[in-house]
Parts: C-alpha cells; structure tokens; sequence
C-alpha cells in the first residue's frame, strides 16, 4: 500500500527538460536528502557514476533524511509521462511524512509545476504539506491488523520490521496511536547492531540449498528468530525452496582487526541455535526478529559443543 505525487517535468522553448541527475535530485531539497538503495561502501560502488547517472536509469531510489526517516519514499521519473513520482508507504511514520512532503513541495517549486496525487487530487507547493497523512496512517495501521496471517513484514530503510496483532493492537490503544507507531518503527532502524545477512549456498551433493547466517564474537547482532527469506531476496530463492537454515558461529584469536583472526567455531542448525541461545542473552525487537548481545568467545563455543 502506497500513495503516490507526480510533478510535471519542466519544460523549455525547446522542449522537456532531460531528467535530473541523481545528485541534482538529491540536492534540491532544503534538506539533507539521501538515498539508501545502494550500499556505498561496497568496494565496486562508483559514486561519481552513480551521482552523474540520470535518475530516468532507475525504476526507483529509496530516498530520505538520516536520523529522521525510517520507511524513506521512493524518487523515480516516469519517462512515458514526462514526470517525478514520489511513493510514500502506508504506513508510514509522522516524519517520513513530513520529509516526504517537504521534499515534494521543493521540487515542484524548482519544476515550477503543480502537484497531482494518484487519487487525482491537485496541489501546489503552497499547500502540499497540508496533506491529510494522519489518515493513510491510522488506515495503514489498522490494515496491518486486519491481515490474515500471523506477521505483517514491512520494509524500513535498513532492516524490516515484523508486526503481529498484539503489537497493533499496542499502537491503537495508546494514547496518539501515530506517535506509538513511529517511535517503534524508528528506534528498530536506528538500533546501534549489525543486521546479519542472508547466503544461500546449494549442497553439491544433494542438490538441497541452505540458508545461512554469521553470528560473530563480540558483534551485537540481530536475527530472526524463526528464518524465512526476506523481501530483498526473493528474486533469489522462493522460501519454499530452502531446505535448511543455519548459523556459522566465528570466533576471534588474534587481532580483530586482522580478517585472518576470524576463525569459524562451527555451523549449526538455526532452530537448534534459538534453543541453545541463553534466554538473557537477546530479546525481542518486534515481532521476530532478535537483538542478540555480544557474544564472547566461551559463550559461541559453549553453543557449538552441544552438538
């Protein structure tokens, strides 16, 4: 769920305008605007490509403000129409909102165009922030509830988020159920852990393919605590497809500094790996995923010899 703004590409004697750059398009805000698609510290990221690229080579950019958006919006430029579109989640939190529409309002002001939203309703850059987002909030909120499953998994702009009926029903009962919704949402972004990733390996032998993650000594980390392939990867592997899910443990002898001291204690089964997992070393940050505490040494051994 979603609600979408498009603005007129401006136009000149000669024509419509080529689509902006990435980086003009990131910089005409008043804010600070930054994108969260590509990880730039991935050692092939060619930022001056990147920055000089034109934002119509994109389907979208994940876009915000660091430190105040959670869900971000989506910039693209839609070629057939000659417009931007911006696409803000439902829901979404009080502030993606407010960025979302001051970046919005900027834009059509450095367009000198007006402002049309999906269900056909008309705005200037006058009046754009007056936009009724309370509402797609609420409805957003609600609708999570009203799922059929027993999770809700929303996207954020760096970890997703599980929400079950009891944490909803959380939201709407307090007092400003907006406010509750995106004090949750924001504070699992920004918790200071490192967001195991997901590998998949394919057994040679059986052919069967493997879910994995790496828990490391002294790293504060966060996992599912029941594991199924998360939204990035499911052009990769469909969940029915993966016949186990593990966990590689590696400990430190040496320099942590030094990628050679990294050593693998073992691998173990993911469910095997919960069970063993002291109960006072992780909790809960939503509905299924886990922060767990750094780990020593003896910890991640004591765990690897119970096989």
């Amino acid at each position: 769920m979603s609600i979408s703004f498009y603005i007129k590409n401006k136009k000149s004697i000669l024509g419509s305008k080529a689509p902006m750059t990435v980086e003009q398009c990131l910089a005409l805000s008043s804010q600070k605007i930054e994108q969260f698609t590509f990880d730039e510290t991935e050692d092939d990221f060619d930022a001056k490509k990147f920055y000089n690229s034109s934002i119509a080579d994109y389907e979208c950019l994940l876009c915000g403000v660091y430190e105040r958006s959670s869900r971000g919006f989506e910039l693209s430029f839609e070629k057939d129409l000659n417009e931007y579109a911006v696409r803000i989640f439902t829901p979404s939190t009080q502030e993606d909102w407010e960025v979302a529409l001051k970046y919005i309002k900027d834009l059509a002001k450095k367009l000198g165009s007006d402002i049309v939203s999906e269900r056909d309703e008309h705005f200037t850059a006058e009046n754009i922030e007056q936009f009724n987002y309370t509402d797609d909030i609420l409805f957003g909120i609600k609708s999570c509830f009203d799922k059929d499953s027993e999770e809700y998994i929303s996207l954020g702009i760096f970890r997703e988020v599980a929400l079950n009926k009891k944490i909803i029903e959380g939201f709407l009962n307090a007092e400003n159920p907006i406010a509750a919704f995106s004090t949750f949402y924001k504070e699992i972004q920004y918790l200071d852990a490192f967001s195991a990733n997901q590998m998949f390996f394919e057994d040679k032998n059986t052919k069967q393919i493997i879910g994995m993650y790496a828990l490391t000594q002294d790293v504060e980390t966060i996992l599912p605590y029941k594991p199924s392939v998360e939204y990035k990867n499911i052009n990769i592997v469909k969940n029915e497809d993966v016949n186990a899910w593990k966990v590689a443990l590696m400990i430190i002898n040496g320099d942590p500094d030094d990628k050679d001291s990294y050593q693998q204690a073992g691998e173990v089964e993911y469910s095997d790996f919960i069970a063993r997992l002291p109960k006072g070393k992780y909790r809960f940050i939503d509905a299924n995923y886990i922060i767990v505490t750094a780990l020593t040494q003896e910890d991640i051994l004591n765990i690897v010899r119970k096989n």
